[in-house]
């Protein structure tokens, strides 16, 4: 007894069918799930730009706050003769 190839698609397609309801899918209307999908990649592509930009902003203060600091020590050398502790 061998499995044949038409009856692992049907077992495919009702998993796939079953779980994509399961997770709050329209699965009977292809445009509503091709919407559902592109919502998701729209939320997924905006969280990741958000991430990028708090990377960014997070380097640019340190690297703001490093610089200031050598600063204020070049300065602080320059007026009182001895770098501050």
């Amino acid at each position: 007894m061998s499995i044949q190839p038409y009856e692992i698609e049907e077992v495919v397609r009702v998993s796939v069918h079953q779980t994509l309801k399961y997770l709050g899918f329209t699965v009977d209307d292809p445009h509503a799930l091709q919407a559902d999908m592109f919502y998701l990649r729209k939320k997924r592509e905006g969280t990741d730009e958000a991430l990028r930009w708090a990377r960014r902003s997070v380097i640019a203060t340190l690297i703001g706050a490093s610089l200031y600091a050598l600063w204020d020590g070049i300065v602080h050398l320059i007026h009182h003769g001895k770098a501050p502790l």
